[in-house]
């Protein structure tokens, strides 16, 4: 299961979460502050947590580090849980560690910072994870050891991940639209259900589907893509029992373009101009328009269009 979400703090401005969440959005991380002093909040954090609350998006923090040192780290970690007043959080607490500050610190002294301050966000009773970019993970951080106590969001902007380690999240672009948002967005791809309470019950969010009201076209895979969502025959068989349908799902036209349309596509029909052709044939009526007039093409408009034999 994959599960597109978005991280937000004041660059975002004012966001209208019913339209965020409209669009798709399935989980969102916010900046809680920067450093370690409590005047370094987000000015945003407050109206943010409460409104993608008020929506039911699941949220998650981070907290952008200027640590150079475990006692920062501490420190930051401390007025961390401050600000969080014991709120309740789905996702886990994340230490953004990337700064160009940090870069002249060891990897043992790195490392060590991110475990002082997810040990004492875990005291606590939430969930820690890293957040870093490839390059970050693997030259300045002992990725391989953190990966075994803490969830992994790593960054990196490409068509693809490389990242060798292990990873429950990947930020793919900083330079996503999302409707109710006006500037750019840091888009991410959630491979793996961790949406906790603070007692650490896992909440089931499977019946979560992907939003497809943007997409214009007849293509289920292509149309699921478009919203970061697995598109593999497995997925869309889930997803077709999940609407509500009973048959078995075999991947057929008729069965996607249904799916497509349960999944709020507002257009899954092939249309075409109206032609001035006065004959019988269908083949000349498609060619005086200059569409594809091959028998897979007529078989593909009949069942975009509801012909079932």
């Amino acid at each position: 299961m994959e599960y597109r979400g978005i991280d937000v703090s004041k660059y975002q401005g004012n966001i209208d979460y019913n339209k965020v969440k409209g669009d798709g959005v399935q989980f969102v991380i916010i900046r809680i502050g920067y450093g370690m002093y409590e005047n370094q909040i987000d000015p945003k954090f407050e109206e943010n947590y409460k409104k993608a609350k008020a929506c039911n998006l699941p949220v998650g923090i981070y907290l952008y580090s200027y640590a150079l040192n475990n006692k920062d780290a501490l420190k930051e970690a401390e007025v961390t849980l401050k600000w969080l007043k014991n709120r309740n959080l789905n996702l886990p607490v994340y230490f953004d560690i990337e700064d160009k500050s940090q870069t002249t610190l060891s990897k043992e002294t790195l490392t060590s910072m991110c475990e002082t301050f997810c040990e004492r966000i875990e005291k606590a009773g939430y969930w820690a994870g890293i957040y870093a970019n490839k390059y970050w993970f693997t030259t300045h951080l002992d990725y391989e050891k953190l990966q075994e106590k803490y969830t992994v969001w790593v960054a990196q902007y490409n068509s693809q991940n490389t990242y060798k380690g292990k990873y429950d999240m990947w930020q793919y672009t900083s330079k996503g639209q999302v409707d109710g948002i006006a500037n750019n967005v840091d888009m991410n791809i959630l491979y793996r259900n961790i949406f906790h309470n603070l007692n650490g019950k896992e909440e089931i969010l499977d019946n979560v589907l992907p939003n497809l009201k943007n997409y214009k076209g007849t293509s289920i895979v292509d149309a699921l893509n478009s919203v970061g969502y697995n598109s593999s025959f497995d997925s869309r068989k889930k997803l077709y029992k999940q609407v509500g349908y009973n048959d078995k799902y075999r991947g057929t036209a008729s069965q996607n373009l249904n799916l497509l349309k349960k999944l709020g596509a507002t257009s899954n029909k092939v249309e075409y101009y109206k032609a001035s052709y006065k004959g019988l044939s269908l083949v000349d009526g498609l060619k005086s328009i200059g569409v594809d007039s091959s028998f897979s093409s007529r078989t593909k408009l009949a069942q975009a269009n509801g012909i079932q034999n």
